[in-house]
């Protein structure tokens, strides 16, 4: 069963350009760290760690298209067109904002 790490690296393609670094991952984990299947919260010893993983992933997203927004075209006939690769960031982003919660969590 994969880990709620390595399935946001999937939803945010994590190292594609914009890349999002391992750090960053972990910090939107963190940032949406839910209440355990028990009722459990994040801050107590025992929680299972659980998180919602579509809000992570249209965070990361959201991420990736501010870094795109500052790149600019390099050569004119260039395949990478930054404005392209800035609106499927933020359309990436509204698909999983759209989605609602999905929460993973890490088996004890």
């Amino acid at each position: 069963m994969e880990t709620p790490l390595e399935k946001l690296k999937k939803l945010t393609a994590w190292d594609t350009e914009p890349t999002l670094s391992g750090a960053e991952l972990d910090e939107l984990l963190a940032g949406t760290s839910l209440e355990d299947k028990d009722g459990r919260a994040p801050a107590d010893a025992l929680w299972t760690p659980t998180y919602d993983v579509n809000a992570a992933a249209a965070t990361g997203w959201l991420i990736k298209a501010g870094r795109a927004s500052s790149t600019t075209e390099t050569e004119p006939d260039s395949f990478y067109v930054t404005s392209k690769v800035f609106d499927n960031c933020c359309k990436m982003a509204a698909l999983y904002r759209a989605k609602g919660a999905t929460v993973t969590s890490v088996a004890g």
